[in-house]
């Protein structure tokens, strides 16, 4: 394997002081660099950054691989100090090279920097890559630089800049890191295999089913056969069982005796195919390494081992049997692998590894002599596992071909479907998953407990799927279950999805269940009643935070976040994490929070969230191609966001997009499908992120009678519930109705209403939209040109209040619009903070910027390099098209810009 990658880390290239100042003269000291790192690791990617280094510094750099090349050491004789000579791969290097390195190295000229590459595991002596007891004169600098594996984050950061936020993931990014073992070389090779997968899902699958890259396989090819047939052995023992094993079982599977098979341990160490993980603990370096080390394996050889292991494993108290049943399959014992999956169904610690479980049972679906009941047993655990934590990939399609087997009885079917349908829906937001538990309603007849679960899922009001009647429709009957079975855990479930209802729908009412009433969750409860908590806990947070009560969703969050929670239910604690994105949104706590929620966009629990985030920030920030990338089609809205309050606001972000485009007809038929779905659900509170975006659309398409039934449907769905963001949403329609009438004085109180209520809200950018109503009203109360002082600072204060609100938030397509207004239609010759310097370089004249970019232009660079036309640009900063486009063809002239996606560094710049 090699190091060699188009991929350059961002950080600080390691050594640059060393080499300056030994490069810095003719008349430096000598230095050498021992650059040493296992194979991937990036010696041959560092060397190369070197070199181009060095080349900026005018100083000469000469490459010589002599384990490639088979021409003579060069002739460092004429060449001009300062230099830098790279030895590569001295590891492989013909006999003559040590010698001739030692010689170069005893003269050390001044000026010149010596970089010798190696393996250290590859060498006949790991710490001495020049020979024993070089000559190396004192003048010499010397500095070691090692390579080793890169930690997690690393991997983390590269995955979804290489394979885009669709289809990388945190999970994915971990699993890939622990695969690859850190070595950057495998990890970019992993990721470059994965590229044309579809989505997260997909790619963790394949990843699972991957076969080691061809560098790697090459790589653990030719270090096999550099190994003698003991330490063979054991490398291929420590690929069967996996993991890090004692040296006893390593040589219990190898079929060694205790000296041979610790030489043979010794030797396979050495070659750094393995590694000491904790005390006599053993495992490869790179773990993905143990199936190529098993398909270069013969046969008859992988047969023996895995029945060794399949026995070694049996020995000891506790069994891992989905582990032996796996080896005597592999071992082709076919009886003994059906009695081990028997007994695997019945262990308690059969799912440790979810994956091995998915193995088997989709090993045992493809017999015909299949044991149903250990099939059904292993499905139950699985899925019931699955819905807590986070599922394996493929779990889904192996549990929906056990329940087509007709062995099954029914209420083992009717839990299996149950637990398969809450995934579906909960964990991959696939419609279907309601479909599922309706039908295991029917099939749990007998088990009251399952009934009120399956009950209660179809009570959620947070899915689209049921309007809000069906979903009190299905509580009714989930209380009526509970009440007859007198299950204390039942009633709980019962009244707890009664409490979500309430607080979704902002219920004026107090009812049983609600969030403050509950207990919270501790580990000294059953797992049940714990899930039924957190799980209420944790949907309540959600609507408090879509219904504007902040402070309520941060206590909620806080409550659900328990030590059996993050131990037991990681999904839930990833919804959560959703969640905190959302709450910080609406908090204006916006530093930091788009990066975070590009890495968990493919995230299980959080990928909603995570995209609704960006769509908010993506269009305040101007950056529209993103925007419009990160919006789903108006068909595809239900499937993406299959939570409906998410739906409703993606709705809205498309509404409001369109109408600052003045794309009437896109504007108004997105306003009229989602103000169907509104009145489909019943839930009006959910309405404040759309509605008053619609009545926009409604007025801009010049219906304004659908604007006005609209209000007023509005209204009449907020008499029994109520909540902080409909109350101002609501008021903010109002107002717009009003603006639109020319009342511009009562359009302005209305405004300034919403605004307050955002204020004791926490959120400060739906603040920001309402000051910048207000203010833009007050000034149309009368003529621009009226004398300055009296009714116009209360505006102008609200407008220079919301440019800072803006840009305190780095709202850079709302901060410029804002300032337009200001500039706009502020009278003249006032004197205020914002609208004052305006106005004085209306008088003054326009200053000289030279080469420098004005503030105008940079907010016009800032809109242009988001992905907005001259004319939304005009639009949003109250000018002609033509003098935006002027100011464009003056910015790409200042910038040197190839193109409008190319303006943000000349932003940067200035």
């Amino acid at each position: 394997m090699t190091g060699e990658d188009s991929d350059e880390p961002a950080e600080v290239l390691p050594g640059t002081a060393f080499l300056r100042e030994s490069l810095e003269s003719a008349h430096s000291r000598p230095g050498l660099v021992l650059l040493e790192g296992g194979a991937g690791t990036g010696k041959s990617t560092l060397a190369s950054r070197w070199v181009r280094a060095v080349a900026g510094w005018d100083v000469r750099a000469l490459l010589y691989a002599p384990a490639a090349d088979s021409t003579a050491p060069p002739d460092l004789t004429a060449v001009d100090a300062p230099a830098l000579l790279v030895v590569e791969d001295v590891h492989r290097a013909p006999e003559g090279t040590i010698p001739w390195l030692r010689a170069w190295l005893r003269e050390a000229r001044p000026g010149f920097v010596t970089v010798v590459s190696y393996r250290a595991s590859e060498l006949h002596d790991a710490a001495c890559p020049l020979g024993r007891d070089p000559v190396l004169p004192p003048l010499l600098r010397i500095r070691r630089e090692r390579l080793g594996v890169w930690e997690r984050d690393r991997t983390r950061a590269l995955a979804p800049e290489v394979l885009g936020p669709e289809r990388s993931s945190e999970r994915l990014a971990d699993r890939l890191h622990l695969l690859a073992g850190g070595n950057p070389q495998t990890v970019r090779d992993l990721l470059d295999a994965l590229k044309e997968t579809a989505d997260a899902t997909a790619a963790l699958q394949e990843l699972e089913e991957m076969e080691p890259p061809v560098r790697l396989t090459q790589h653990i090819t030719a270090r096999m056969a550099s190994l003698g047939e003991d330490a063979t052995a054991l490398v291929r023992a420590a690929a069967v069982l996996g993991g890090g094993s004692r040296e006893r079982d390593l040589r219990r599977v190898a079929g060694l005796g205790r000296p041979a098979g610790r030489a043979g341990l010794v030797q396979a160490l050495r070659s750094g195919l393995l590694e000491e993980r904790a005390p006599d603990r053993y495992g490869f370096t790179i773990p993905l390494a143990a199936s190529a080390v098993l398909a270069g394996a013969p046969g008859p050889v992988r047969c023996s081992l895995h029945r060794r292991a399949a026995d070694l494993l049996t020995r000891g108290g506790e069994v891992p049997w989905v582990a032996v049943a796996h080896h005597h399959r592999l071992g082709g014992r076919e009886s003994k692998w059906l009695r081990a999956a028997e007994r695997a169904a019945e262990d308690p610690n059969a799912l440790a590894d979810p994956g091995a479980a998915v193995a088997l049972l989709r090993s045992l679906l493809g017999r015909p002599d299949l044991p149903a009941r250990a099939a059904g047993r292993l499905a139950l655990g699985l899925t019931r596992n699955a819905l807590l934590t986070l599922p394996s990939a493929g779990t889904v399609d192996v549990l929906g071909k056990i329940l087509v087997l007709s062995q099954l009885a029914d209420e083992v079917r009717g839990e299996i479907r149950l637990e398969r349908g809450l995934v579906l829906n909960s964990q991959l937001c696939r419609s279907e998953g309601k479909a599922e538990t309706e039908r295991a309603v029917s099939e749990l007849r007998s088990r009251p407990d399952l009934r009120v679960r399956a009950l209660a899922a179809l009570a959620n009001p947070l899915s689209a799927v049921y309007g809000l009647d069906a979903n009190v429709h299905w509580w009714e009957r989930a209380r009526a279950t509970a009440e007859a079975s007198g299950d204390s855990t039942d009633l709980l479930a019962a009244r707890a999805v009664r409490g979500t209802i309430a607080v979704a729908c902002g219920e004026r009412r107090r009812v049983p269940g609600l969030p403050g009433r509950l207990p919270d969750p501790d580990s000294g409860m059953d797992s049940r009643r714990n899930e039924y908590l957190t799980r209420a806990l944790s949907n309540a947070a959600c609507c408090a935070v879509f219904n504007g009560d902040l402070r309520q969703a941060a206590v909620l969050l806080r409550r659900s976040a328990t030590p059996w929670a993050a131990a037991a239910a990681p999904f839930i604690t990833q919804c959560d994490r959703g969640t905190e994105l959302l709450l910080r949104l609406e908090r204006g706590e916006w530093s930091g929070l788009g990066r975070e929620s590009r890495g968990l966009l493919s995230g299980v629990g959080t990928r909603a969230d995570a995209r609704l985030v960006l769509l908010h920030l993506t269009l305040a920030q101007g950056a529209w191609e993103d925007c419009v990338t990160l919006q789903p089609g108006p068909d595809e809205l239900p499937r993406v966001f299959s939570q409906f309050p998410y739906e409703v606001s993606a709705a809205g972000i498309r509404i409001r997009m369109a109408v600052a485009r003045r794309n009437a007809v896109e504007a108004v038929a997105s306003a009229d499908r989602i103000w169907h779905r509104l009145r489909a659900k019943g839930v009006w509170v959910w309405a404040a992120h759309a509605a008053p975006w619609a009545v926009e659309a409604w007025l801009l398409a010049g219906t304004e009678d659908t604007a006005r039934a609209a209000v007023a449907e509005f209204a009449s769905g907020l008499r029994a519930h109520h909540s902080r963001t409909a109350g101002a949403a609501l008021l903010r329609c109002r107002a717009l109705l009003a603006e639109h009438e020319g009342e511009h004085a009562v359009a302005r109180g209305l405004f300034e209403r919403a605004a307050l209520v955002h204020e004791r809200a926490g959120a400060p950018y739906r603040r920001g939209l309402d000051l910048e109503a207000a203010g833009r009203c007050g000034l149309l109360v009368r003529p621009p040109a009226a004398d300055a002082g009296g009714p116009v600072e209360g505006p102008l204060r609200d407008l220079e209040e919301a440019v800072r609100v803006f840009e305190s938030l780095g709202a850079s397509w709302d901060a410029p619009r804002a300032r337009g207004t200001l500039r706009e239609l502020m009278p003249a010759g006032h004197s205020g903070a914002l609208g004052g310097a305006a106005a004085d370089a209306r008088g003054r004249g326009r200053p000289a910027y030279g080469d420098v970019l004005s503030p105008r232009e940079q907010e016009v660079a800032a809109l242009a390099a988001g992905g907005m036309t001259n004319r939304e640009i005009a639009g949003a900063l109250h000018l002609s098209p033509r003098t935006v486009e002027q100011h464009v063809y003056r910015i790409m002239r200042k910038t040197h810009a190839v193109s409008r996606r190319h303006l943000t560094t000349g932003l940067a710049g200035s």
